[in-house]
């Protein structure tokens, strides 16, 4: 082979080499992780910054790798046509372009582009500079044959491929994926407080009827001082809360008298309707810990502590607490007290039963058969399948469910 060939050949491969760089480039500067990248130049990488920078005008940085690209390879195709007409003749100018096509194909698109989808990093922090070198001297070109583009396909010119910000959908589909820099615990917390938003005050709340409450002038109340909870105090037999006594603090009880309640927790009311993320700044802005939960006629429909928020986001302190309520059995059906919540349900077992228009698993349970019933029923959620155990007078306390694997 003569100098000439040996030359072409060389600056064959030197175009080759060039278009799987553009092609890389190309697809590791969008393949990039938007949350690494910020973090990266946060630390103080720069070529992080370069590539924020870049994205900013992506558009123009597009255009300038596809000059690129297609300069270098037309130069080729051009190179290896006069070398194949000099060396062979005519005749033989369609294998030598069937070649350098197949050639380019392979090491110039597909394997840059397969690793630069792989490990953007790699490809796109020590081509940041080439790029913003490129992009400086033929941005305004690219920028030119873009808008001709743009006006043909009706794409704006400043529409930003790469949001600055995530919305909460976003996130919470970020957080769904497992990472080894963060464990299970913390996820959960973090997945916790977006749902904030989506739960309201009567997704959470104690029912009234199920609160424990001591009536004034009764010495006879049975209130458990080992636990740490609010208590309403009513007066007398009425259903008139005066206000909410600690369980820790119950001996002053012994010592009411007449109307004299000033050792009593001022109620405070909330709308059912009330966000929970709303609510705990509530909480922090009255500097208060415990409130009465008030339908859209001001019935008072439940009750809900500081401590039922942040259990939404940490899990109950109370480890027994976690297990009152669903029980599973040793078929892995599930025994479950009809007060729990669906949401409740479907976080411990991994289930996705609906969530409305009905709150806890009794009133999923009557939402189907549009009614109360009587006796036991049995119905098919697909794929499970829900059987009432127990009912006293109209309360379901008690259901089984089993899931069809």
């Amino acid at each position: 082979m003569d100098s000439f060939s040996v030359i072409l050949v060389v600056v064959l491969l030197i175009l080759v080499i060039l278009s799987a760089f553009f092609s890389g480039s190309e697809t590791s500067i969008i393949a990039l992780n938007q949350i690494k990248l910020d973090n990266a130049e946060k630390q103080g990488n720069k070529s992080a910054k370069i590539i924020n920078s870049l994205r900013k005008e992506i558009n123009r940085v597009l255009g300038v790798i596809l000059i690129g690209n297609n300069l270098v390879n037309i130069s080729a195709s051009a190179l290896l046509t006069f070398f194949v007409i000099k060396k062979f003749g005519d005749e033989y100018v369609w294998i030598g372009t069937l070649l350098l096509t197949i050639f380019i194909i392979i090491f110039a698109e597909i394997a840059p582009k397969s690793f630069a989808a792989k490990r953007p990093e790699s490809i796109a922090y020590p081509a940041s500079r080439i790029l913003k070198v490129l992009t400086k001297y033929l941005g305004s070109f690219s920028e030119m044959l873009t808008s001709i583009s743009n006006s043909l396909t009706g794409i704006k010119n400043n529409e930003n491929y790469f949001s600055e910000n995530l919305n909460r959908d976003e996130l919470k589909s970020v957080l769904e994926k497992e990472t080894k820099e963060v464990d299970k615990e913390e996820m959960d917390a973090l997945k916790s407080i977006l749902e904030l938003k989506d739960l309201t005050v009567e997704d959470i709340l104690i029912p009234i009827n199920e609160v424990l409450k001591i009536e004034t002038g009764d010495k006879s109340n049975d209130v458990p001082n080992d636990k740490d909870i609010f208590l309403p105090v009513v007066k007398g037999n009425s259903d008139e809360i005066l206000g909410f006594i600690h369980s820790k603090e119950i001996e002053q009880f012994n010592d009411f008298s007449g109307d004299n309640i000033d050792f009593l927790i001022e109620p405070y009311y909330v709308p059912e309707k009330t966000h929970l993320f709303s609510q705990l700044k509530n909480f922090q802005k009255n500097g208060k810990e415990v409130a009465l939960v008030v339908d859209e006629y001001g019935d008072i429909t439940g009750l809900i502590t500081l401590e039922d928020l942040i259990e939404q986001v940490l899990g109950r302190f109370d480890p027994d607490e976690n297990e009152i309520g669903i029980d599973i059995n040793e078929d892995n059906s599930v025994t479950v007290d009809g007060s729990v919540t669906i949401r409740e349900l479907n976080k411990k077992m991994n289930w996705s039963l609906p969530e409305e228009p009905a709150k806890t698993i009794s009133g999923l349970v009557i939402d189907q058969i549009d009614t109360i019933p009587t006796g036991n029923v049995c119905i098919n959620i697909e794929p499970y399948n829900i059987e009432t155990s127990k009912i006293e007078g109209n309360l379901i306390k008690e259901l089984k469910i089993s899931k069809n694997t």
